[in-house]
């Protein structure tokens, strides 16, 4: 169905917790996610829906994997989200959701 929509903004929030991801040093996009797809797939359909993404991940994603999402000569931004004094996850931003 994804590529039969149109927005102006898909925000992702994907299943990723349970015990294991906290223990984890780094937290793997592809493996991490509790879906059929890994999480570049996800990206990557919903891509085909609007180029303005925010996806919010835990705080130990592999950052690596989040950069290479935006692909050659793209840009992300990583948000840190806090409750408190504590970091409890991340958001990336992509398209124009960036702020320059």
């Amino acid at each position: 169905m994804a590529p039969s929509l149109k927005a102006d903004v898909v925000f992702l929030a994907p299943p990723w917790g349970g015990p294991d991801y906290k223990v984890a040093e780094s937290f793997d996009l592809e493996k991490g996610i509790f879906s059929p797809y890994g999480g570049s797939l996800i990206y990557k359909l919903s891509s085909s829906i609007s180029e303005n993404i925010a996806y919010f991940l835990p705080r130990n994603i592999n950052t690596d994997q989040v950069v290479m999402l935006a692909g050659p000569g793209g840009q992300v931004e990583i948000e840190q989200n806090f409750l408190g004094k504590k970091l409890v996850a991340i958001t990336a931003y992509f398209g124009e959701l960036i702020h320059e």
